[in-house]
C-alpha cells in the first residue's frame, strides 16, 4: 500500500554544478590529500572556498539541457525542492530563468545560496517565484574533518601536522563581510564544521544581529562538532543548523580517530533538537547521495545501506523525517509507508512527487 507525506526537501547541495559536469570549489581535488592541500594554498591567500574563481559558464542549449537533467534527477529520488549551497557563477541562474520560462514549471523547486565570492548586494534581487529564488549567501570559516581541516579547540588526536586545523575567516571579517547582505535581508550561512569554526561564527553572528538574531535566522551549515556551550549558543541566538543525514556514519571511523573523546558530542542532532534548535537538512551532494532514502536510512538506523553498523548517532523516523521534509514545499508517495521499515527504507520507490508552485 503506498504512503503519501510532506515531500523532501535538500537544504544544502551542490546539484546544479555537479548537473553541468563541475566540481564544487570547496571539493577541489579528488583525494583527501589534494583537498587537505588546496584549503591550505586558499588559506595562504587570505580567502575563502567560497570566494574561489571558478571558470565562467557558458549559458547554451547543452547547459541548459545538463541542468534540467539535474533538475529530473533531484525529482525522480524523491525531492521536491533543492537549494544550491553557494552558487558560483551568475550564468546558472541566467540558465534557470530561461528553463523556467520555457517549461513553466521546473522540476522541482530551486532555492539559492550565492557564494560570497559572487555576492553583489546591488546585483542581488528576489525574484517572488515560488519555483525559483534567492536566499542569501554562503560564506566558509573552516574545512573538513576528513582532511584535517575542520578547525578545532585543540588539536586532532591522530595528527599533530594539522595541529588546530583551518579557520579561513575570523569573527571580525565575517561580520563585517557578511552585514550588508544582512541588512538588506538576505539569509546568511555559514560552513562550519568544527567547534572553534562554530564558535567564531557564533561570535559573528552576535556581532551582525545583537537581539534580532533569531529573527534573521542565520544558518550554521554542518555544525558537526558540538558541545555543550555551543548548543545553548546556538538555541539562544536562534541559529538554524542545516545538518547531513548521510555524515555521522560516512565520517564515523575516521571522525573517532581525528576527534578521539570529542567523537562523544559530535553528530548529536538530538542534543541540537532538545536545546530548540531549528534544525533542517541537506545531502551535500556530491559528497553524499542525493537520494532522500539513503540519507534518511542512515539518520534512523547509523548503518551503512549494505547493514554494516558504525555506531553513529541515530533520530527516530518521524524525528527525521520532520528535518527532511517540508509540506509547503509539496508531497511525495512512497510504494509503502517507512514506519517500521527504518531497515529497508532504500528498497522504498517513489510513486509520485508533486512540487508547490
Amino acid at each position: 500500500m503506498s504512503w503519501e507525506g510532506p515531500g523532501f526537501v535538500d537544504h544544502h547541495a551542490h546539484l546544479l554544478t555537479v548537473a553541468v559536469g563541475r566540481q564544487p570549489a570547496c571539493c577541489s581535488g579528488q583525494t583527501t590529500e589534494e583537498i587537505q592541500a588546496w584549503h591550505h594554498l586558499v588559506l595562504s591567500r587570505w580567502s575563502t572556498p567560497m570566494d574561489q574563481p571558478s571558470e565562467p559558464l557558458p549559458v547554451h542549449d547543452g547547459t541548459r539541457g545538463a541542468i534540467e537533467r539535474g533538475l529530473h534527477h533531484a525529482r525522480e529520488l524523491g525531492l521536491v525542492q533543492v537549494t544550491e549551497a553557494g552558487m558560483e557563477d551568475w550564468a546558472y541562474l541566467e540558465a534557470l530563468l530561461q528553463i523556467r520560462a520555457r517549461l513553466g514549471e521546473l522540476p522541482v523547486r530551486v532555492r539559492i545560496l550565492v557564494a560570497s565570492g559572487i555576492a553583489d548586494v546591488k546585483r542581488m534581487a528576489r525574484t517572488g517565484d515560488p519555483w525559483l529564488e534567492l536566499e542569501g549567501v554562503k560564506f566558509y570559516a573552516d574545512g573538513w574533518i576528513g582532511t584535517r581541516t575542520a578547525a578545532l579547540d585543540r588539536a586532532y588526536d591522530d595528527d599533530d601536522d594539522a595541529e588546530r586545523g583551518v579557520l579561513f575567516l575570523d569573527a571580525d571579517t565575517l561580520a563585517r563581510r557578511a552585514d550588508p547582505f544582512a541588512e538588506a535581508g538576505w539569509t546568511i550561512a555559514t560552513h562550519a564544521i568544527g567547534d572553534r569554526a562554530i564558535a567564531t561564527v557564533l561570535d559573528a553572528y552576535e556581532k551582525i544581529f545583537g537581539s534580532d538574531c533569531a529573527a534573521a535566522a542565520p544558518r550554521i551549515e554542518h555544525a558537526q562538532v558540538l558541545n555543550d556551550e555551543l548548543v545553548r549558543r546556538m538555541a539562544s541566538l536562534g541559529v538554524v543548523a542545516c545538518i547531513q543525514p548521510g555524515f555521522a556514519v560516512s565520517d564515523a571511523a575516521d571522525a573517532r580517530r581525528a576527534l578521539g573523546s570529542r567523537w562523544d558530542e559530535a553528530y548529536h542532532w538530538d542534543s541540537l533538537l532538545d536545546a530548540g534548535v531549528r534544525v533542517i537538512a541537506g545531502s551535500d551532494h556530491p559528497v553524499e547521495s542525493l537520494a532522500p532514502l539513503v540519507g534518511l536510512h542512515r539518520l534512523v538506523t547509523g548503518d551503512f545501506e549494505d547493514g554494516r553498523s558504525t555506531g553513529a548517532p541515530t533520530l527516530p523516523l518521524d524525528v527525521a523525517l520532520d528535518l527532511m521534509t517540508d509540506a509547503t514545499a509539496g508531497t511525495v508517495v512512497l510504494s509503502d509507508d517507512p514506519h517500521g521499515r527504518e531497515d529497508e527504507l532504500t528498497s522504498i520507490e517513489i510513486e509520485d512527487v508533486t512540487p508547490t508552485g
